[in-house]
């Protein structure tokens, strides 16, 4: 028995060792077809690819029409090249959170949804909706403000903030042609960040899958049209899926149909990446600027399909992994990228493995990535990302990060001699996150089940959720001497206002540099290796043939890690302590220069104007629909340009508003006898000190720490730090009116934060 189970061994061996010369020599092949260990960069053929940069002046009117919605009236340039001729403003939108209700009626109680009562009352035809007008409009029922406390309130015919109800088609329908008639010749590309179906929160009206296939073609379709001739980015929302928040490993009919409904905006040669993991890459400006959707399905806590994305079984450990290809092809051809999704990162929505390797990825390619785009949250703000919180963390969870790769860690740790630097762990811990699950295994995750069904009614402690941003994020943020010369220990996510009348509809339109095309494009076949200039008669292979390249390389990988991962287990090895996990990173090269995110430059985001629609007077009567001019943030923020160095410089002013937190810092070590006593006394002091409604946000989304009292307590170490200036009153005075602009911002001009709902 013990000779034939030796026998067995030996066979298993010797067969992964196969795999593995076999998986080697097909890679080697690969590399040698495509010329470099890029795949991208082709032999040196000889032939020039100059850009010709003209710039178009702009007639008068249209340089009003561009101060009528409050846009930079710098002129359009066309960039002639190889590949045709294209005209860029230096402008691109962002829209996200549709959630296009077809059941919306009129009149209807807010109560119900806005739904009517009867099943007879409405259709499904979406034919129906094209041109939507429901009729004459009695002013009398909607849009009351929301504090005169009226018993039962009626819908109107656009919506209204706060009260609870999805989008009206003609609210859906209208503000995409509004986008088409006054920015669609203003603009050079549209980011679209999903969420285009009605919230399954009505019993009486249960959703079906059909349903949103349709209302997601629906939706599609008049995207298309209105942007006929200009890139379309789509990415997946958890509410365009069904059930809520279920997406599983691709192919599925899911990622099928999304495949169909989004066929023009998906280059043929990613069919089956598509099919597999319903993320893409889109070339916005040829040859110089992309955009990469990311399913963040595979990432998102609330999804009972995924587990993590450290094992090789799971879906968000395939995207890393793609992620890491193209991101590397992006820097040997010198381009730059935005990268899209619809939940965004933090520790509420991202299970920990997948939020650790997000940091490290966008910190160690922030050479080549711009910025983070989002929706979800409905809630306009930004987050900061802390990379040395991210690798403490991964340092405690693979071990080949620790001896030989230590000098590496510490150098991405940014003088990172302070003990208060936290793990990610420690935040996951420290801010409540939901779900703490850090595991290899590949298990039907049923803790998250009851996420599937999504509350309904008006939006509940979004003030808390603001303040506990500024008192548990932004105060947090180091001061620059450990932050990296442009602060690049961070880097900032975006995550925009929403259609959704959950406050104000709202889209948002980015503008930046477009200044310096060629020079770019001189430089951009620079070699990822060296960091060495090469002529201008380097091409490089077609992208079409890159992911078709790609997408063998990661099938090859597949089938071998699938062995590979099968045969360890059943010789109980961990492949963490004997294999690098290639969703790890590498080290940024030394010399490799900051992005556009954080040093101006070509691409570099300048300003970004948001528009809204007033809900209120149009429900009134006193005012036709449209989007008007917001806020934008040169003027309201006095920002000169949106690198990651203003956000952060913006972050820690509204930190310094942060209450004192001395209570929380007791004189005793944790061998003192009345530890928990004392732990349970600074607690309600807490308590006592915030309102209610902010704890109960705490222990929501950035919560008080459970570890006070089920941790003991490690007292700081004392060092001897340069004492901090303290902020003139004068200067605390102002950052108080910017934090109130940037909390009304937050919510839409909807008035939210005064209306008492925490």
């Amino acid at each position: 028995m013990g000779e034939a189970m030796r026998s067995r061994r030996i066979g298993r061996s010797y067969g992964a060792a196969v795999l593995s010369v076999l998986a080697t020599v097909a890679l080697v092949l690969f590399a040698k077809q495509t010329s470099s260990e890029d795949m991208g960069i082709a032999r040196d053929t000889g032939y020039s690819n100059p850009l010709r940069i003209e710039s178009i002046g702009l007639s008068q009117s249209e340089i009003e029409e561009r101060r009528r919605l409050r846009l930079s009236t710098k002129s359009p340039v066309r960039v002639v090249g190889p590949r045709g001729s294209q005209v860029l403003h230096g402008r691109f939108v962002h829209i996200t959170d549709l959630h296009p209700d077809p059941i919306y009626q009129e009149g209807a109680f807010i109560d119900n949804n806005c739904h009517p009562k009867e099943k007879d009352a409405w259709t499904s035809s979406l034919e129906d909706h094209d041109h939507t007008d429901n009729g004459p409009m009695d002013h009398s029922i909607g849009s009351e403000n929301i504090e005169k406390g009226q018993d039962r309130k009626r819908a109107s015919k656009y919506g209204d903030a706060v009260l609870g109800c999805d989008s009206p088609m003609v609210l859906v329908h209208d503000s995409i042609k509004w986008m088409a008639e006054n920015l669609g010749d203003k603009i050079d590309f549209v980011a679209w960040t999903g969420d285009n179906a009605r919230h399954d929160n009505d019993r009486g009206f249960p959703r079906t899958e059909n349903e949103i296939f349709e209302m997601n073609q629906h939706i599609s379709t008049l995207m298309s049209n209105a942007f006929h001739d200009i890139p379309v980015v789509p990415t997946v929302g958890n509410n365009d899926v069904y059930p809520h928040n279920m997406f599983a490993t691709g192919p599925t009919l899911q990622t099928r149909e999304f495949y169909k409904i989004w066929n023009k905006f998906i280059p043929q040669s990613q069919f089956h990446t598509f099919l597999r993991g319903a993320y893409f890459f889109s070339e916005v400006v040829p040859d110089m600027l992309a955009i990469l959707s990311v399913n963040t399905m595979y990432l998102f806590q609330s999804n009972p399909l995924v587990d993590n994305c450290d094992s090789k079984k799971q879906p968000g450990y395939h995207l890393f992994v793609w992620l890491g290809y193209v991101l590397k092809e992006l820097r040997a051809r010198g381009m730059k990228v935005w990268l899209i999704g619809h939940v965004p990162p933090n520790t509420k929505n991202y299970d920990i493995s997948c939020l650790r390797k997000y940091i490290l990825w966008t910190h160690e390619y922030r050479d080549v990535i711009i910025g983070g785009l989002f929706g979800h949250m409905n809630i306009d703000h930004f987050i900061p990302l802390d990379s040395v919180a991210a690798y403490k963390s991964a340092a405690s969870k693979f071990p080949f990060l620790k001896g030989d790769s230590a000098d590496s860690l510490q150098d991405n740790a940014y003088n990172n001699d302070d003990i208060s630097d936290l793990s990610l762990d420690d935040y996951y811990e420290m801010l409540n996150s939901p779900i703490l699950k850090d595991a290899h295994d590949s298990v039907l995750n049923m803790n998250n089940i009851d996420s599937v069904w999504p509350l309904a009614g008006a939006p509940n402690n979004k003030v808390s959720f603001m303040e506990s941003l500024r008192d548990k994020i932004y105060a947090d943020i180091k001061d620059e001497d450990k932050s990296g010369k442009l602060d690049d220990r961070y880097s900032v996510v975006h995550v925009s206002a929403s259609v959704i009348p959950t406050f104000n509809p709202a889209i948002r339109v980015w503008e930046y540099n477009i200044t310096g095309l060629d020079s770019l494009h001189e430089k951009q076949s620079y070699n990822s290796g060296n960091h060495q200039e090469r002529g201008s008669n380097i091409t490089f292979t077609p992208w079409d043939d890159f992911f078709e390249g790609l997408e063998r390389l990661i099938q090859l990988n597949l089938e071998y890690d699938s062995n590979a991962d099968s045969e360890s287990a059943s010789q109980n090895k961990d492949y963490r302590n004997t294999k690098k996990d290639k969703t790890l990173p590498p080290k940024m090269p030394s010399n490799a220069p900051l992005g556009p995110g954080y040093k101006p430059q070509t691409f570099t985001p300048e300003r970004y104007v948001q528009y809204y629609v007033d809900l209120q007077a149009i429900g009134k009567g006193e005012k036709e629909f449209g989007f008007e001019y917001e806020y934008a943030t040169d003027s309201e923020y006095k920002m000169p340009a949106l690198t990651n160095t203003e956000w952060i410089k913006l972050a820690r002013s509204f930190g310094k508003l942060s209450p004192e937190s001395d209570e929380l810092q007791p004189s005793f070590n944790s061998e003192d006898t009345g530890s928990e006593q004392a732990y349970t006394s600074i607690l309600g002091n807490v308590m006592k000190r915030y309102s209610q409604e902010l704890v109960s946000c705490f222990n929501e989304f950035l919560s008080l720490p459970n570890i006070l009292v089920n941790k003991k307590w490690t007292p700081k170490k004392k060092k001897n730090k340069k004492k901090k200036k303290k902020t003139p009153e004068h200067d605390l005075k102002e950052i108080e009116k910017m934090w109130q602009k940037y909390v009304k911002h937050a919510f839409a001009n909807s008035n939210y934060e005064n209306m008492g709902l925490g």
